[in-house]
């Protein structure tokens, strides 16, 4: 994991300290960032400075999923995972202290509102999708329009004003943004994009007028190699 800042790269974390297993997560003020690293059989929430230092592990107790959703005021992190009592979305105080349980079920990569007002995830896989699901600060059930999303990656996103919620809708390689009205609780497509190609993550420029989002295309070259000894082929 590296920072780049000031045009100068620093290097935050080693891939020999442990493979990081969901993007990281960084605060609102960008001064912390949360990760979740693997160590004795479970999946810790770990936190650490914009420089790589003061590492320190969170809610030891919880095996976590997926990546994390920091609080706009910075007090807290929501993520999924499981502990004593099975699967669920949690959120940690970042100061020390338990998880506080927001959900019963399986419940993954959240993301918390600008206003501090919802936090969306993804509920239990049904195939190769999920659908998003959501809640108040306080566990409080929101209802949500049927949308289903794929399961691998981060495919939903706030707005910068917290009035809509931007996510990936379609087959893995025919996918569209799509963004929902939280007022109205409507969806209207954002794009109709012609180049098949897998996408996994996206993200919103702060001015929310802008998507910025991974392609994968798979190409493959065919080559002929004639083996040491025999004879050129026809």
């Amino acid at each position: 994991m590296w920072r780049y800042r000031d045009n100068q790269a620093l290097e935050l974390w080693k891939g020999s300290d442990g493979p990081l297993l969901a993007p990281p997560t960084v605060s609102w003020d960008g001064k912390r960032v949360a990760i979740t690293v693997r160590r004795q059989g479970k999946i810790h929430l770990s936190l650490m400075g914009d420089d790589g230092t003061n590492l320190t592990a969170l809610a030891e107790s919880l095996d976590a999923r997926g990546s994390a959703a920091w609080s706009p005021d910075g007090q807290w992190i929501a993520i999924g995972g499981e502990d004593g009592l099975g699967p669920g979305l949690f959120k940690i105080p970042v100061d020390g202290g338990p998880p506080v349980r927001l959900t019963k079920t399986v419940s993954t990569n959240p993301v918390w509102s600008p206003d501090n007002n919802l936090i969306v995830y993804g509920g239990p896989p049904v195939g190769a999708k999920q659908r998003l699901r959501a809640v108040r600060p306080d566990g409080t059930p929101v209802d949500m329009p049927d949308i289903g999303v794929r399961t691998e990656g981060e495919r939903f996103r706030f707005l910068p004003d917290g009035k809509g919620l931007v996510y990936m809708d379609g087959q893995q390689r025919r996918m569209d943004f799509v963004l929902l009205d939280l007022a109205a609780m409507k969806t209207r497509p954002l794009t109709h994009l012609s180049d098949r190609a897998a996408m996994r993550s996206f993200d919103i420029t702060p001015d929310g007028k802008q998507i910025i989002f991974d392609r994968l295309r798979e190409n493959s070259d065919i080559v002929l190699i004639d083996l040491p000894g025999e004879a050129p082929k026809p």
